[in-house]
């Protein structure tokens, strides 16, 4: 499986690449600080888990996941909201522009490593698909 994550602070990528290589599954994790780096990445190569945070420079996290399912191309793509924000209106809008699902980052790696276990055991069919609000967020 290959995760490709968005976020600015390149610590958050590091900390989820120890976590993902920590859970014994064949991951790959990818890195993309911004907007241009997903496009450049997304155009070549389709991840099969997409984490985005929602803080980022050129455009944030809620504008690419909004551009991304404007395109057709990018509707089999797991985008996953990767962010600290705990704001009803961040995931109100994840939510209304078609995120799968929405992590509230946990701090300890441990939880980190307990978090991408579960998503590997959820399967590609489970995480496609747009869960009920209630099970939307991950926390």
């Amino acid at each position: 499986m290959h995760i490709l994550m968005a976020d600015d602070d390149k610590d958050d990528f590091y900390i989820l690449k120890e976590a993902a290589e920590r859970t014994g599954e064949p991951l790959k994790v990818s890195y993309a600080a911004n907007w241009l780096e997903i496009w450049k990445f997304v155009i070549k190569t389709l991840p099969d888990i997409l984490f985005l945070d929602i803080n980022m420079p050129v455009k944030n996290g809620l504008e690419c996941l909004q551009l991304l399912r404007e395109d057709r191309k990018y509707d089999e793509v797991p985008i996953i909201i990767y962010s600290t924000s705990v704001s009803k209106s961040d995931i109100d809008k994840a939510y209304a522009h078609g995120a799968n699902y929405f992590i509230i980052k946990p701090n300890a790696i441990d939880d980190i490593t307990s978090m991408v276990k579960k998503l590997c055991s959820m399967g590609t069919d489970a995480l496609r698909s747009i869960p009920p609000r209630e099970e939307f967020v991950i926390i």
